[in-house]
């Protein structure tokens, strides 16, 4: 195997989200004896040093911004796509001695693999319908950046020598750009932590509210008299209603330990999104055998089996009407042990040895091309 492998990543907050797979995935190479190098415009003090000593070799590029949160992280890519550093770029696609992984919408550079989550400029386009005024303009005059920005990315990933999708969907969206995707690597859940629970008390569902939470068929479900508890602290802002609806209990950020007990103790999940090429939260939701009330579309739509581990709906009303039923009449208990076999598919260990053979195999390829 190949000895270094870099990885490059958004600038590190936490071990959340696109980070997640960088962490799994190195901490599985150090175990085999691999070099592994992170290359990322920031990273929090704390984990850096957690990662030192966990055997990483971390590299800031220092583009931290005085802007936290989500917004943070945007400005970082707009910047980065439209000013990125030429003498990074070489440094970075000159080392030799290492496959490099981008797994970064932050540096959009080419790479020996390149791991495409989906595109922001999408995303935002998705996700504006559901902002306030004010944001749906910041949205539209920005408009032509955010297409540049999208555009660097682009070019980055064609400029790789293998793309990886962490979806169809993700996969899809790159081969309408004229990308060829060489395989599909979902990310990886850890099935230790996320896990059912016994005697679950199934008198609430559990939603997640962030950037592409759909708050109105939120608000039609509580209205039913379903009761809600919600988590999640990555959206810019919240709806007045929701904070006082008699029917929704928000959370907030909440730690993995009691997220895994939100989950477990659910009657169900309802995840209503406007944007999503994966989504952790149906995946974490039937590790801990809670089934999953979505939309038949992008990630979500490619992890819960309409029926078995969850239901599929392909409208707002449709969902909020299901929701309504299944609160009522409830479903039968075997679609717990069917969510949690679904996401035993997407266990860290069965993910994570895709990628060391992945690896494996383009190391071995690039050996031979250099002898």
């Amino acid at each position: 195997m190949q000895r270094c492998v870099l990885l490059i990543t958004d600038g590190i907050d936490g071990i959340t989200g696109p980070i997640r797979v960088a962490y799994a995935l190195g901490k599985h190479l150090i175990g085999n004896r691999i070099n592994v190098k992170i290359i990322t415009p920031y990273i929090n003090a704390e984990i850096n040093r957690s990662l030192i000593r966990e055997g990483f070799n971390t590299r800031s590029l220092g583009k931290e911004t005085l802007i936290g949160g989500q917004v943070g992280h945007l400005w970082i890519w707009i910047r980065n796509s439209l000013f990125m550093n030429r003498k990074i770029i070489n440094e970075i696609t000159n080392d030799s001695e290492c496959i490099s992984i981008n797994l970064s919408f932050e540096v959009p550079i080419p790479s020996t693999i390149f791991y495409t989550q989906g595109y922001v400029g999408e995303l935002l386009r998705d996700i504006a319908m559901e902002f306030p005024l004010h944001y749906r303009m910041a949205y539209k005059l920005s408009s032509p950046v955010i297409k540049m920005a999208d555009n660097t990315y682009s070019k980055a990933l064609l400029g790789s020598k293998y793309v990886i999708a962490n979806s169809r969907y993700s996969a899809y969206m790159a081969t309408e750009r004229g990308a060829h995707v060489h395989g599909i690597i979902y990310p990886p859940i850890d099935t230790r932590l996320f896990r059912p629970v016994n005697n679950p008390s199934s008198d609430y569902v559990v939603t997640y509210v962030g950037k592409e939470t759909q708050f109105d068929v939120l608000r039609a479900i509580a209205n039913t008299g379903i009761r809600i508890i919600a988590f999640g602290s990555k959206v810019p802002w919240l709806p007045r209603w929701f904070l006082r609806h008699r029917n929704i209990d928000y959370r907030g950020r909440v730690s993995d330990e009691e997220l895994v007990k939100l989950y477990a103790n659910a009657r169900f999940t309802v995840f209503p999104f406007t944007h999503e090429p994966f989504g952790y939260v149906p995946v974490e939701s039937m590790a801990c055998g809670t089934p999953v009330l979505t939309y038949n579309k992008q990630g979500p739509g490619e992890t819960v089996i309409n029926n078995e581990t969850g239901w599929l709906v392909n409208t707002p009303e449709e969902l909020v009407k299901l929701a309504e039923r299944l609160w009522v009449s409830g479903y039968p208990e075997t679609m717990r042990i069917k969510a949690r076999e679904r996401a035993l598919l997407f266990d860290e260990d069965v993910i994570i040895s895709k990628w060391l053979s992945l690896i494996m195999e383009i190391g071995g390829t690039l050996d031979k091309r250099n002898k």
